[in-house]
């Protein structure tokens, strides 16, 4: 199997609880920290401090969500809500071995949020600080940096299909992988969105190889989206000799992120159970078998 990147440690994150303004946030992250099968550990409402720190000993870092309200007030130590409380708590535990991450999703740090600036000028060693309003891009920073990966080196051969998919997306990828490769011969290539790892070369080497290349994402549009179009222009845009084909699962995709690709490669939105059929009818397509 031609995946690149293979994340081989199990990770516990405690993840705090927030302030009210940013509960919807939070579930969204809860889900995508689940689909990258990362543990979860959350506290019950109004637990102990002690309480909190033994759950947090028990992980390997603490996950933070800033809203629009401040949460603590350092003055006088005067934390009044759980995430407050929780936020202290992971401060005193933060070591070598101990991480705090910091999720400010809205971005911007304005008069709305400005107790974000003093949560900034604490941050130190083993504090990681992300403004991105993606929780599948600060999932993937969480996780690169707290997983140790094996690069294992493919040989590129000749296949049928070149299907990429974003490591997020793992869990419907492989249904439509085991069905696929039923009647299509595919190499395969799970892409991380660390800092790390740089699959331009193996793409490049890889594409002539394939008649056709499948870009599927479920959960992980804006990175298929991005990363479609890189993959395009890199391998020479309009006149690339393989064909690409964008692929989303109907459940979350949407035509208006294809939008920017009419006219330049092929998009396509359907059901993950009928996907293996829409690689294929494309495949015969492209290859001038229907």
């Amino acid at each position: 199997m031609d995946i690149i990147t293979l994340f081989t440690d199990h990770i516990r994150v405690f993840v705090c609880e927030t302030t009210p303004d940013i509960n919807a946030q939070r579930q969204k992250l809860l889900t995508v920290l689940s689909r990258a099968q990362i543990e979860a550990v959350t506290a019950e409402p109004n637990a102990t401090e002690d309480t909190v720190k033994a759950l947090m000993q028990s992980c390997e870092c603490s996950l933070h969500i800033l809203g629009k309200q401040d949460f603590y007030n350092q003055d006088g130590e005067a934390f009044t809500t759980d995430a407050g409380l929780q936020y202290r708590a992971a401060r005193s535990l933060r070591q070598k071995d101990f991480k705090m991450f910091l999720w400010n999703p809205f971005g911007e740090v304005n008069l709305e949020n400005k107790y974000i600036n003093d949560i900034r000028r604490d941050i130190v060693d083993n504090t990681i600080y992300n403004a991105n309003p993606s929780p599948i891009f600060f999932v993937e920073e969480l996780r690169s940096m707290m997983s140790s990966k094996s690069v294992a080196q493919t040989k590129i051969e000749e296949k049928d299909i070149f299907f990429i998919y974003n490591y997020l997306d793992k869990e419907t990828a492989e249904g439509i992988i085991g069905m696929t490769e039923d009647v299509l011969t595919l190499s395969k290539l799970a892409v991380s969105m660390d800092n790390y790892t740089d699959y331009t070369d193996y793409i490049q080497k890889q594409l002539p190889g394939c008649k056709a290349c499948i870009i599927y994402y479920d959960y992980a549009s804006e990175w298929a989206v991005s990363f479609a179009r890189q993959i395009w222009k890199d391998n020479g845009g309009k006149s690339a000799k393989t064909p690409i084909l964008l692929i989303g699962n109907s459940a979350h995709a949407t035509s208006e992120a294809h939008a920017i690709f009419n006219h330049v490669l092929k998009t396509a939105i359907s059901e993950v159970s009928l996907i293996p059929l829409e690689i294929k009818v494309f495949y015969d397509k492209v290859t001038g078998k229907e």
